[in-house]
């Protein structure tokens, strides 16, 4: 008795899926998959007036030159739209590469740079190993009255 093997790929900007085996399995594995894919895209664009990337967002903001605005405007998405309570320094240089922006030279300036104006302050606990910080709800208004 020879098996016959169905295959589904999908692929939409950086989501990629791809399942085989016996097509009933597949059609209820593909659309499980899917769904969750579907799901965190309409999560995002249920946030009010935010744009669909993270590029887009930073745009809205006019053409920021210093870093502490740049790392304020990541650290607001990263909380609006992609849920995170706290942030690291990875965090902010993973946007910068999102966005294709010039990194600073010395990132960790722009985030105390942000303390100091009370934009930030320090998470209770670390991420992923490393010293953490919030945005603060100056941090948000902030954010929100750059153009």
């Amino acid at each position: 008795m020879s098996e016959t093997s169905y295959r589904i790929r999908y692929r939409k900007d950086n989501f990629e899926v791809e399942v085989q085996g016996d097509k009933e399995w597949v059609d209820k594995k593909f659309e499980e998959l899917t769904s969750k894919e579907i799901s965190i895209v309409e999560e995002r664009r249920e946030v009010k007036g935010m744009p669909g990337t993270i590029g887009e967002f930073l745009d809205t903001k006019g053409d920021p030159k210093k870093h502490t605005d740049i790392a304020a405007i990541f650290a607001y998405w990263l909380f609006k739209v992609e849920h995170m309570e706290s942030f690291n320094v990875k965090d902010i240089l993973d946007c910068y590469d999102r966005t294709r922006k010039t990194k600073p030279g010395n990132p960790n300036e722009a985030i105390n740079g942000n303390v100091e104006k009370h934009i930030f302050e320090m998470a209770k606990e670390k991420k992923d190993g490393f010293k953490a910080w919030v945005i603060t709800r100056t941090g948000e208004e902030y954010v929100e009255q750059l153009k």
